[in-house]
């Protein structure tokens, strides 16, 4: 089934808060980065160290996340929004309420999990990726 009109268009907002949210967050993390270091003892170099090594992570993590986002709102304008990248399905009205970003169907984001699970790793769908544990 396909989405309705007013579906897209509340889908869409969703993504536009979204992605602002995130954009938001990304000014926030660049702001914390450019406070000034200070002389500090070995501790206080390892928790700096620890510290842009996470916000490293998290900011790739943002990044990605930000350009699924652009990747549905990219879709919605040019119609093929809401189809699996799987089974080419489309995704349940529900699934992208919940997730409007969402890549795969609940069945094939099962499938996907099981055989990473089979593998010793952990599919993260927002991701992208199967990931080792």
């Amino acid at each position: 089934m396909t989405l309705s009109k007013k579906s897209k268009q509340q889908l869409r907002k969703t993504l536009e808060d979204m992605r602002q949210e995130l954009l938001d967050e990304v000014r926030v993390q660049i702001e914390r980065s450019r406070v000034k270091d200070h002389m500090g003892d070995l501790g206080d170099y390892a928790t700096a160290d620890m510290a842009a090594e996470y916000a490293h992570l998290f900011g790739e993590r943002l990044r990605h996340k930000l350009q699924l986002i652009e990747d549905a709102l990219d879709g919605i304008e040019n119609g093929y929004y809401g189809y699996c990248e799987e089974c080419e399905e489309p995704i349940s009205e529900k699934r992208l309420q919940l997730m409007p970003f969402a890549l795969y169907c609940v069945r094939c984001q099962s499938e996907l999990e099981r055989q990473a699970k089979l593998r010793g790793e952990r599919f993260e769908e927002w991701y992208g990726a199967s990931r080792n544990e």
